[in-house]
């Protein structure tokens, strides 16, 4: 029951924007890595990606970041890819179109 608990908890924590306000809850980052991973070397390198990933997402705000944390949750790593890639966009697309 505790594991439910904290996923409960973490869930509640993301959709409030809380988890990536600052710097994601330690516990958040556990439990994601975690169910993700068996072996303890992975664990410990999606603790470590997630913890930059998180850092990271910190700097954005807006639009973009809300909808990406919507859409990824507690999976850092890719709500900072999300957000790059949205950001990237507009940019592609306006070098994609080229000279006439």
């Amino acid at each position: 029951m505790p594991y439910r608990k904290r996923l409960v908890t973490t869930a509640t924590l993301i959709a409030s924007g809380f988890a990536t306000s600052a710097l994601a809850d330690d516990s958040v980052i556990r439990s994601f890595c975690d169910a993700k991973w068996n072996g303890e070397a992975m664990r410990s390198y999606c603790q470590e990606d997630q913890r930059r990933s998180a850092e990271a997402i910190a700097l954005y705000s807006g639009p973009v970041r809300r909808r990406c944390e919507a859409e990824w949750r507690s999976d850092f790593h890719m709500v900072l890819f999300c957000i790059r890639e949205q950001q990237a966009l507009p940019q592609a697309s306006l070098t994609d179109i080229g000279p006439d």
